[in-house]
């Protein structure tokens, strides 16, 4: 080997130590060695680093441990709900049959119905802890109890059961207006129905901190008829109802959290989802700066639903007006309604324009019963990438373009889309279900009168 051929090999055996040094240490003068460590994938039940943990009871993470139920089991759930609802939103006594005796509808409200969002709060002291469905649509929490009147505290507890006697912090609730020191009887359309007490107990909620709301009045269910699934009972986060509006969770925290609160509700596919409270509802849900007004009850209907105004809504490239005609607001956010339900002459529209979008795909005959409220299905199973019609909701002052999965429902059969939007049996009135409002981060500020709705993925 030359001279110049033995430099030239020097030089580059050099320069490749030198590279390699370069790449296994961080760049910057004086930065030490640090050996990379293997990248730890994010647990899928881990939920937010704080923030109250929001589950679709059929993720993978359900605390419930259960496979989904049939596509018709939901819808049916769902619209035994929605028939509730109508009796709640119009504040009227539902229809009775023949022989069947009046009830009382403000005790309606508290349908758990599909049930499908859930999280996890305590209460008393020890700590019990509860699965409770998430519910916008009520303002009432009750939680299956062991009767108030029932003590000592037992030496073998039920998890899934309150027990009153067992909490060095439990009483007797106190308020001015009955019923809450009585004996309270719920029965349901469909001829479920509850028994309790109300109580007070502290509530502890696992949001940053773990907030504390001390002699939190909530119904103590200790018999039931009929269904409830498997949740231990109702969160809700209504507004102040008809009659017993004190006992929302908005009021009785309204010193602590403000009445805002935001909430991001995950597909049954997804990561969790979370609800946040009051100044940090405000930092932890990112929004565009858009809002559409938070509008009072019309007069004759029900104070406990949040009430916004849907001026439209566009499928494709075709934007369908909701009817000047019907007095405003009509519209109602419910996070325990599954299926959002439109007025007839406006679901009508879009179903025709939905399906001229997916004539390329084949039709699935069905017909719409109380078990199953969706009419417009396509079997996709030989189609890899479908194309879904792109929907937007127009709110005032607010766009929302729904994500992909809130267009269509998928039944059973993964292979089968439905249109996931249904007919109202109240002609004018739209209930915007949580189907349509999963994926966003939905804000609301009651004080300052505004839902504001802005893109996330949880």
């Amino acid at each position: 080997m030359t001279g110049s051929s033995a430099l030239m090999a020097i030089a580059h055996i050099f320069l490749c130590y030198v590279l390699f040094l370069s790449f296994n240490k961080p760049f910057g003068h004086g930065a030490p060695l640090v050996k990379s460590k293997p990248h730890a994938t994010p647990s899928l039940c881990s939920g937010p680093e704080h923030g109250l943990r929001v589950v679709h009871k059929y993720a993978p993470c359900t605390p419930l441990g259960r496979k989904k139920s049939a596509s018709s089991q939901i819808l049916a759930e769902d619209e035994r709900r929605v028939q509730v609802r109508y009796t709640g939103i119009y504040n009227r006594r539902p229809v009775w049959g023949k022989g069947e005796p009046e009830r009382d509808p403000d005790v309606l409200k508290g349908s758990i119905g599909a049930g499908n969002y859930l999280v996890q709060v305590r209460f008393g002291t020890p700590l019990q802890t509860f699965n409770l469905t998430l519910d916008t649509g009520s303002y009432k929490t009750w939680v299956r109890c062991q009767p108030p009147t029932m003590s000592p505290c037992p030496k073998q507890q039920n998890a899934s059961l309150y027990y009153p006697s067992c909490s060095s912090t439990y009483s007797n609730a106190t308020c001015s207006t009955p019923p809450c020191n009585n004996h309270d009887e719920e029965n349901y359309m469909d001829n479920s129905g509850i028994t309790g007490t109300y109580v007070a107990d502290t509530l502890r909620i696992e949001d940053g901190d773990e907030y504390e709301i001390p002699k939190f009045v909530f119904l103590c269910v200790y018999h039931e008829k009929g269904e409830f699934e498997d949740a231990n009972g109702i969160l809700g986060l209504g507004l102040s109802g008809t009659s017993h509006g004190n006992y929302a969770l908005t009021t009785q925290t309204a010193a602590m959290f403000h009445k805002v609160f935001c909430h991001c509700l995950p597909t049954s596919a997804n990561s969790d989802g979370y609800v946040y409270f009051g100044e940090e509802a405000r930092e932890k849900c990112p929004f565009s700066g858009s809002y559409t007004p938070l509008l009072s009850s019309p007069s004759g209907h029900d104070p406990s639903f949040y009430y916004v105004n849907l001026i439209s809504i566009t499928i494709g490239q075709k934007r369908v007006n909701i009817s000047s005609s019907v007095s405003s607001p009509r519209t109602i956010l419910d996070s325990g309604t599954v299926i959002t339900r439109l007025p007839s002459s406006v679901y009508s529209v879009l179903r025709s324009e939905f399906r001229g979008l997916m004539s390329e795909y084949p039709p699935v005959s069905t017909t719409p019963s109380h078990d199953n409220v969706l009419d417009t299905c396509y079997n996709l199973k030989e189609y890899n990438n479908p194309v879904i019609p792109k929907m937007v909701l127009h709110f005032e002052n607010l766009d929302l373009d729904l994500d992909q999965t809130a267009v269509t429902w998928t039944a059973d059969d993964t292979s089968q889309v439905c249109f996931a939007f249904a007919e109202s049996k109240e002609d004018g009135l739209t209930i915007i279900g949580n189907h349509q409002q999963q994926k966003r981060n939905i804000l609301y500020n009651v004080p300052e009168q505004r839902v504001e709705i802005g893109h996330d993925n949880c």
